[in-house]
Formats: structure tokens, sequence, C-alpha cells
């Protein structure tokens, strides 16, 4: 993870040097890039090292290690079985569903570090739960098909290849006004990636985000090992 060293500066002395006053706002900003040399900015070099360092011993710390490679695909994929299956031992919901853009890296076999899980997830969402009655489920499902496939955890389902669901598992059997507990983020379930199914369901949220998770959860495992499964499959007749 690569981080400006002259953002760092700012930030550190803005934050230490800074008294704030009702009487004052911000009306407009600009930032730029300023390449600092070592040989003519030693003293800002220096000024930066301890922030630079410590940023970089935390986002290289190991938290567990990794036997496959874990890549982004459709219609699922090791990495988005290993997000969804791990949020849903940190919330009791029916099912879990993210998205393949939100997921921004593949982690090679080997070593998994913080740093990593930031490139992975980069993003400040927090997991929420929504409640589905059985026609919005029916919606999440179409979804998933119309897509060729999203991360989800939970439930089985087959596809054909013009994008239509054509059998489904049932988590509950929607009697008596049942409903389907849904783990998400809170970017999908306002909505985001055109998931409008979500849109104004009350939002149950977790109070944990959805990287802290995968964090903690990674720092609790000696290994990994995520593997394809039948959650999904593609009908090509």
């Amino acid at each position: 993870m690569k981080i400006n060293k002259l953002n760092i500066l700012i930030i550190t002395l803005l934050l230490s040097s800074c008294k704030f006053d009702n009487k004052y706002v911000i009306s407009s900003y600009e930032n730029k890039v300023i390449q600092v040399e070592k040989n003519i900015d030693s003293v800002l070099v220096n000024m930066i090292k301890p922030y630079k360092d410590s940023i970089e011993n935390t986002m290289n710390e190991v938290l567990c290690y990794n036997l496959y490679d874990l890549d982004k695909g459709k219609p699922q994929s090791t990495i988005g079985n290993f997000v969804t299956d791990l949020c849903l031992t940190y919330v009791e919901a029916d099912i879990c569903i993210m998205n393949n853009g939100g997921l921004r890296t593949n982690i090679s076999k080997g070593n998994i570090t913080r740093g990593k899980i930031y490139e992975l997830m980069p993003f400040e969402n927090e997991l929420v739960i929504l409640e589905l009655n059985k026609n919005d489920y029916k919606k999440l499902l179409n979804y998933i098909a119309f897509r060729g496939g999203e991360p989800f955890s939970g439930i089985k389902m087959t596809i054909n290849k013009n994008g239509e669901v054509t059998s489904n598992s049932w988590p509950v059997q929607f009697k008596s006004g049942e409903i389907i507990k849904v783990l998400t983020s809170d970017y999908l379930a306002n909505g985001g990636d055109n998931m409008n199914f979500f849109k104004n369901k009350h939002q149950n949220r977790v109070g944990i985000k959805l990287r802290d998770a995968i964090i903690d959860y990674c720092t609790k495992q000696d290994t990994i090992s995520i593997k394809i499964d039948d959650r999904i499959i593609l009908d090509e007749k």
C-alpha cells in the first residue's frame, strides 16, 4: 500500500496544530501531489519517516496463510465465497450477498497481510441486515442470475445462459408472513449497484465494518482454504 508522504505530514500537522473555532468554516480547498526529494528535502523526509515506518509495519502484519489463490470471477469466485461465508459467522442471518465490484483485488496463495485486506476492501462499508419478503427474495435471485452471478452465501441456485433462475433453495417457506434475513453492506442496502429491491427497507446495522470483519476473521485463522462449490450452477443447455 503506497501512501503519499507529504499527505501524512500535512494531516499530522493539521491535527496537532489547528484549533477549531465556530466562527470559521472551510469555503474551498485544493490539493496537489508534491514530490519530496531526499537530497533536497531531508528535513521533511526525516519528519515523515516515523509515520511512514509505523504505517508500513502495520500494513505488512501477517494475519494468516492462504492455501489457494482467491480470485474474482463468475458465476462464483473463491474471493466471493471467502468474504460472504465469513460474514455469516459474525451475524445471525439467512444469507449474505455482496457484489463483485466491491471486492477490489485478488489474494494470491501465501501470507495474507493487513494491507492486502485494505486493498480488497478499501471502503468504509458497514454490515447491515435487511428483511425481505417472498417477492423481494425472488427479485434478489433474478438479479444474481441476470448479472451472471454475484458473491453470496447461504443459498443454492441454478441459472441458465440467458440469465434466468431455473431452480433455487428456500431458506424459509414464507408462510404466515415469514421473512428472510439478508446480510449485506450499507452501500448495497441503499440500492447500490442497481440492487433497487433493497431500497426503503429498514436497516439493522450490525456495528462492524466489512473490512474489520475480514481482518478479525483472518487473525483468528492459521490457514485459509477456500474452493469453488455448488452454491451456484450454470446450466449450459
